[in-house]
C-alpha cells in the first residue's frame, strides 16, 4: 500500500473508534498488533502494552472514567511507508467537571493492509489529573 492509502486507513481505524464502530476498527487491526500506551502502569492506569484483544478493554476503561467519552480530533497526519504518525487533541469532561484537553501523538506500523503497531503519547500528567483524580506534588514536577 502507499503511503496515503496507510494515512487513510490509520484515519479510518480513529474515526471507527470515535463512532462506535469497534468491530469496524478491529477489522483493520492485524491479530499480533500491539498498542501501547505511554506512561508507567504503576503510575497511570492507562498505560502499557495491549494486545488486539485488549483494545476493546482499553476503550471501556476510558470510557469508565470518561463517562461522556474523550473525543480525538487530528489535527496533523504525516505519512511515510509503512509509518503513519497522527496528531489529535483529546478532549472531555470527567465526572467531577474537570476539562480533559490533551494532546496526543499516535505513531502506527502499517503493513497489508492492517495497523501492525500503535504507539501511543500523551501527557500523562494531565490525564492522571483529570481522569483519575491523582495530582503529583511540586516536588515531584520540579527537575532534578
Amino acid at each position: 500500500m502507499s503511503a496515503t492509502e496507510n494515512k487513510n486507513l490509520a484515519l479510518a481505524f480513529f474515526d471507527h473508534l470515535m463512532t462506535g464502530g469497534f468491530d469496524a476498527a478491529l477489522a483493520l487491526v492485524d491479530e499480533e498488533a500491539l498498542w501501547r500506551v505511554s506512561g508507567e502502569p504503576d503510575v497511570i492506569p492507562l498505560a502499557g502494552t495491549y494486545k488486539k484483544s485488549e483494545i476493546v478493554g482499553l476503550a471501556t476503561l476510558v470510557s469508565k472514567v470518561m463517562p461522556g467519552g474523550v473525543r480525538l480530533t487530528p489535527t496533523t497526519t504525516t505519512a511515510e511507508g509503512d509509518r503513519v504518525v497522527i496528531e489529535c487533541k483529546s478532549q472531555g469532561v470527567s465526572p467531577a467537571g474537570k476539562t480533559y484537553d490533551n494532546r496526543v501523538c499516535f505513531s502506527l506500523e502499517v503493513r497489508d493492509g492492517l495497523i501492525r503497531s500503535i504507539r501511543e503519547y500523551y501527557d500523562t500528567i494531565h490525564a492522571n489529573d483529570v481522569m483519575f483524580q491523582r495530582t503529583y506534588p511540586t516536588e515531584h514536577l520540579a527537575e532534578k
